[in-house]
């Protein structure tokens, strides 16, 4: 069946129409027309398989990455990083009006990401027995197939590295991957670093490493911390489990950010683009602005944010329920002097309603999950007084969705949207709201 690509849908597939349906169709670009076969016939919608490109787009190129069509994590890295960016910012657009009825020329132009390749700071792969010998890879979306992954293309390369010397090492002790029935073996390999430094944590069923193992494992030349988690609960989606166990090196990930010192555990959240993220820092202090009393951030991680803020207001506090995040985020600001600068662990909802009834809040900064900010959240910050918002979203869907009900009481004055994560369907984008 012959068809045109119209658009790029939120998933980084194309978008064709048959009939005013849509149907959604990987591996093709804006503009080109295919022959497609229909594999699944919903009432509002299909999905095609691609047969043949019989007009290709001039800005599709070759995925420096062999199984880029099988994994499906970069759906965008069939074309050139120009059209890549113009995706994204039409997939911004497409939300921001459907969803809350913004005004397309609030949005600003996609800052571009200075590399491209290579700049995946962190990797968390599921493990599985390929050839006899333990694998770290890829399952494919919506099915148990596992895919081995040799090589990411967009990882940092010594994370590349040292990923490959820990599955060595497990392999040389025989060990197996996780089995759901036996609640055993090495279920995922997480990995993250910074200037040629690596904390490891290895999430298992409940036996323990081996001391020999752990030994062969610390001799990794750039491994610094390594740490286990057992991890036994089967639907779920943490990847570390509640059991947390330190191995050897340090306990905590030191790195230089800009011109902040900051320490993260394991669990901690951090930007995984390291250079986009100095330029989505720079974004939200300047719409923060000057002057400010008060700041509250939620959802404040290890306190990176808050911390870049420091000279923007006379108090900062932060507030996470992770309770790492937390002992982070203190350490953090006493290790960068910023005695003004405090973080709090409790649901983000419960003490902003308590700090906005008892506290004049100047600015609230939100940089929430992908699933956007809670009823809850909502909820406060309609009730509160917060004089602005600036929202950091990692999804254009919840966003648009969360702007339509804070248009009530506040008016969207500024979007910035990021690319923090090249060769993906993701965006980035910060978002300046201003109280009515």
């Amino acid at each position: 069946m012959k068809v045109e690509v119209i658009k790029t849908g939120i998933n980084g597939e194309g978008i064709a129409y048959i009939d005013h349906t849509p149907v959604f169709i990987p591996q093709v670009l804006v503009g080109e027309v295919v022959d497609i076969e229909i594999v699944d016939k919903q009432k509002r919608f299909m999905h095609g398989k691609l047969k043949r490109i019989l007009k290709k787009s001039p800005k599709r190129v070759l995925p420096p990455c062999k199984i880029q069509a099988r994994c499906g994590g970069c759906p965008l890295m069939i074309a050139d990083y120009d059209a890549q960016l113009e995706a994204k910012q039409a997939l911004l657009r497409q939300s921001l009006i459907k969803y809350a009825q913004i005004d397309p020329k609030l949005i600003r132009p996609i800052i571009g990401s200075e590399v491209q390749l290579g700049y995946r700071n962190q990797c968390k792969l599921p493990c599985a027995m390929v050839d006899r010998r333990l694998t770290t890879g890829m399952y494919m979306a919506n099915s148990n197939y596992f895919e081995a992954v040799e090589y990411c293309a967009v990882h940092e390369q010594g994370l590349e590295q040292i990923r490959h010397k820990i599955v060595e090492v497990l392999n040389a002790h025989h060990l197996r991957a996780y089995d759901y029935h036996n609640k055993s073996g090495i279920r995922t390999v997480i990995i993250r670093g910074f200037d040629h430094a690596y904390q490891a944590c290895i999430v298992s069923g409940e036996e323990p490493l081996s001391k020999e193992c752990i030994a062969d494992l610390m001799e990794i030349d750039g491994l610094v911390s390594l740490w286990q988690s057992y991890h036994t609960v089967k639907k779920t989606t943490d990847m570390f489990g509640k059991k947390m166990i330190h191995l050897g090196g340090a306990k905590q990930l030191h790195m230089k950010f800009d011109h902040l010192e900051l320490k993260l555990s394991p669990r901690s959240f951090f930007q995984l683009n390291t250079k986009q993220a100095q330029h989505l820092y720079h974004v939200v202090a300047d719409l923060v602005g000057d002057n400010n009393e008060l700041i509250v951030e939620a959802y404040s991680g290890i306190g990176a944010i808050s911390l870049y803020l420091k000279d923007k207001a006379k108090e900062i506090i932060g507030i996470e329920e992770v309770k790492d995040a937390v002992v982070n985020a203190n350490e953090n600001a006493l290790i960068n002097g910023a005695e003004h600068v405090s973080f709090l662990c409790a649901d983000a909802a419960d003490k902003l309603s308590y700090l906005s009834k008892t506290r004049k809040i100047d600015t609230l900064v939100v940089d929430p999950p992908r699933s956007g900010l809670d009823d809850a959240m909502l909820y406060c910050i309609l009730k509160s007084k917060i004089k602005q918002i600036i929202y950091v979203s990692c999804n254009p869907a919840t966003l648009g969705k969360n702007l339509a009900i804070l248009k009530e009481r506040y008016e969207v004055k500024v979007i910035q949207p990021i690319d923090m994560f090249p060769q993906t369907q993701h965006v980035e984008s910060v978002i300046l709201i201003v109280r009515k």
